[in-house]
């Protein structure tokens, strides 16, 4: 009885050890071949937001702009501190007879409100110093924001180039494959030589290597996207299918570098420099002025007897040679600065527009060359090159030459769309409309 109840332990032992082994043996495959649910989703089956998306977000999210907004409140609220009054002064004193220095008679205290009263246009000009560097910042503010979006949309485009080549390659590399299998099997059958297979190898390896250099500049160029979205850098960013329709509403460059000049934040930025000079100066020329200071309150004598007192004053600028006139000497050559630096912004504007302008058209030409000439032929030259090898009448180097031609001519088609794009985006940073300033309501 007891062996029965051995054996029967033994047997019970040996199946469950052959179950968790069967069972660990299907989790290892299951591992091989697990799904990931619908909610999950990696880089490669991922579809990038549309760049409108991406760019409302970083205009929502991203750390400089929100800084940038910050300073822009914080301008706004000195605009009525600058022209306000000075706060008034509350003076208190006491006289005493000191002829007699053993014990001095009280002879009279006095309680007196002053209140400061600057020349008049003085706080005006201040106040409207303070508006034009209010404009200044609101005017940086709106550059920010277009050299996020440019950013945003320039990374978008090189994305969209590494994302087609990519495809492109991923449909190369399949391509390669059948020539390999091709090569491989006339090798075999003696039409054909061991050579032929070994490029077929080469060249997958080599769209390997290609395809591993674009991952890691895809990353990082991801990466950079994520930054000016506020982002952690290792989120995905998923695969930009295609590029938004652009074109460029003013096709003479003259109206366009007049757009430019009428609408890019730099220049806002300068010309809000320039008026804050200019008040600065005004400013600078009412300093020569004096300024006044009345007041009120009352006294009381030894007696206490109570007196009303009235004061008034003004301020004596005497030090004019040392003060005044510097600050005014100071005040002229920082206008003078702000006038150049805005007309050198104006030039570098017009000069990069023109530039723009340029590879706008260039890149057009090239695009329209690849998809209705460069594309086709060397499309057609492969599939000829491939069928005439196939059948024994052509060389594999033909086939490999003119594979590369027709890898290089999609590839390059890519590019120049991106760079199209990026083309587009650099002007639309600078032509578009500006917005008003609210704080000038």
């Amino acid at each position: 009885m007891r062996a029965k109840i051995i054996l029967r332990f033994v047997v019970l032992l040996i199946l469950l050890i052959r179950i968790f082994h069967g069972n660990g043996d299907a989790a290892e495959q299951w591992e091989d071949t697990v799904v990931l649910p619908d909610s999950v989703e990696t880089e490669e089956s991922m579809v990038a937001p549309a760049v409108d998306d991406l760019i409302a977000e970083a205009l929502e999210k991203s750390p400089a702009v929100l800084a940038f907004r910050s300073r822009v409140a914080a301008s706004r609220e000195l605009i009525e501190p600058a022209s306000t009054l000075p706060d008034p002064e509350l003076e208190f004193s006491l006289e005493e007879n000191i002829q007699s220095i053993s014990s001095p008679e009280f002879a009279r205290g006095e309680i007196l409100v002053k209140q400061g009263f600057p020349f008049p246009g003085k706080r005006s000009v201040l106040g409207k110093t303070a508006g034009a560097e209010s404009e200044m910042e609101y005017a940086g503010l709106m550059d920010m924001e277009r050299k996020i979006i440019r950013e945003v949309r320039t990374i978008y485009a090189g994305l969209y180039a590494f994302d087609s080549e990519t495809s492109t390659l991923a449909a190369a590399r399949e391509l390669v494959r059948t020539l390999e299998a091709a090569a491989a099997k006339r090798y075999s059958t003696g039409e054909g030589e061991q050579e032929s297979q070994l490029k077929a190898q080469i060249e997958l390896s080599r769209l390997t290597e290609r395809m591993n250099d674009i991952a890691a500049e895809r990353a990082a160029m991801a990466a950079g996207l994520n930054r000016l979205l506020g982002r952690h850098g290792s989120l995905p960013v998923g695969k930009v299918q295609d590029l938004p329709s652009v074109s460029i509403k003013h096709e003479d460059l003259k109206s366009l570098e007049a757009l430019a000049l009428a609408n890019s934040p730099e220049v806002y930025v300068k010309k809000a420099a320039v008026k804050s000079a200019e008040y600065r100066l005004e400013s600078a020329d009412l300093d020569f002025w004096p300024d006044f200071f009345a007041g009120a309150g009352m006294a009381f004598d030894s007696e206490y007897d109570p007196m009303a007192v009235v004061s008034f004053g003004m301020t004596l600028p005497v030090w004019q040679n040392s003060k005044q006139k510097p600050l005014k000497r100071a005040a002229g050559h920082k206008l003078a600065e702000a006038r150049k630096s805005l007309s050198e912004t104006e030039i570098a504007i017009s000069s990069e527009i023109s530039g723009l302008f340029a590879r706008w058209h260039r890149d057009q030409e090239q695009i329209r060359q690849y998809r209705d000439a460069i594309i086709p032929q060397t499309s057609a030259a492969l599939n000829s090159a491939r069928a005439s090898y196939i059948a024994g009448r052509a060389d594999f180097s033909v086939v490999i030459e003119d594979y590369n031609l027709w890898l290089d001519a999609l590839a390059q088609l890519a590019r120049r769309e991106s760079d199209r794009f990026i083309s587009w985006a650099v002007i639309d940073a600078y032509t578009a409309p500006f917005p008003l300033n609210e704080s000038a309501d």
